[in-house]
């Protein structure tokens, strides 16, 4: 009987081992997250499944009175179970309202039935974890949902699952806004993976300007270390997408299918801004209407994962699968040789 008990802790001790990593490790780990909405999203997955070390479906929210509702895709589930792809589902609060996530995060009780909801869900499906991507101005209750996730972290632990936190990128500390909400020192001492999101610079209701400029997405990684985030937790979260404004218009987000089809159109070129390292394109419409887009190219994403390793940083994680061109998985091939991990 003794025995029993000590194998059976070895392999408790193992599985926990295994399931969650220790970050120490050359190559890096791979995160790409795909939409549920989106069948090229889907498709990239399938195409490229060889390259990444962790799926994460955007499946999940959770409504103001805590209930938690999943859209399982079974077409990606199924194909994840047959190519031993590990699955770290996506959980936000219901539409990013700041409302959901009061409602959610005042109360201990709700917290503690909203953790519990995850728990079962991530082990019903035997998940690898759970990514937690809260967002909305919520600071009234920042501190509530630094004690959320400390719990979904303390009994996601106990099965050997990991936790994931995906954060608004800051380049010092702020208590208001969409960043605001997150205590970087809280979070990334409980978390797994600690996923910088480095993108949104410009964003929809800005002038035109780079998405993720090398420059600023740098002083993200330093502000992280500055807050005692071991490197080896930090992911960088990376644009495979641009924003495109027309004049008079508020910006919105454009992937390379669509991107291609614009150059293809009106026949641009490629403009290099040197300060962000990124490309952009300008051009006049056939309605004489100014447009400028900037988005992501394999020299653009290349000064990034320069960046991951000058920092010793666990990896990416790509926001998101959507018809972008072999090229940029060569670049991650080539740059990050992609960690394989295992259910």
């Amino acid at each position: 009987m003794r025995f029993k008990l000590l194998l059976f802790l070895a392999f408790v001790f193992y599985s926990c081992a295994t399931l969650r990593p220790p970050f120490e490790y050359e190559p890096k780990i791979i995160i790409a997250w795909v939409v549920k909405s989106d069948t090229t999203s889907y498709l990239s997955l399938q195409k490229n499944s060889s390259l990444i070390s962790i799926a994460s479906p955007t499946w999940l929210s959770i409504d103001s009175v805590g209930n938690l509702i999943a859209d399982v895709d079974s077409n990606l589930l199924n194909f994840a179970r047959q190519n031993d792809i590990p699955l770290m589902p996506l959980v936000v609060n219901h539409r990013f309202s700041v409302g959901v996530a009061e409602a959610l995060l005042s109360e201990p009780k709700t917290r503690e039935r909203v953790a519990d909801s995850i728990l079962k869900f991530v082990l019903d499906g035997n998940y690898i974890g759970i990514n937690l991507d809260f967002e909305g101005p919520f600071v009234n209750v920042r501190d509530g949902y630094t004690k959320f996730v400390e719990l979904v972290s303390a009994k996601l632990h106990n099965y050997g699952k990991v936790v994931s936190i995906d954060v608004v990128a800051k380049t010092q500390e702020k208590f208001e806004g969409w960043a605001g909400v997150y205590d970087y020192a809280e979070l990334g001492e409980v978390v797994d993976y600690f996923i910088i999101m480095g993108y949104d610079y410009s964003g929809r209701l800005d002038p035109p300007g780079p998405v993720a400029p090398k420059w600023w997405v740098e002083k993200t990684i330093k502000f992280a270390i500055s807050q005692g985030i071991p490197t080896r937790k930090i992911i960088l979260g990376i644009p495979f997408y641009g924003r495109w404004w027309k004049e008079g218009t508020q910006g919105r987000g454009i992937y390379h299918p669509e991107l291609q089809n614009v150059i293809t159109k009106y026949g641009v070129k490629r403009h290099w801004d040197r300060k962000a390292k990124t490309p952009y394109l300008k051009f006049k419409d056939e309605n004489g209407v100014e447009n400028v887009i900037y988005f992501e190219d394999e020299e653009s994403l290349t000064h990034k994962i320069e960046l991951v390793h000058k920092y010793r940083l666990a990896g990416i994680a790509i926001w998101r699968l959507d018809g972008e061109p072999d090229s940029f998985w060569r670049l991650i091939e080539q740059k990050l040789r992609p960690k394989e991990l295992k259910n």
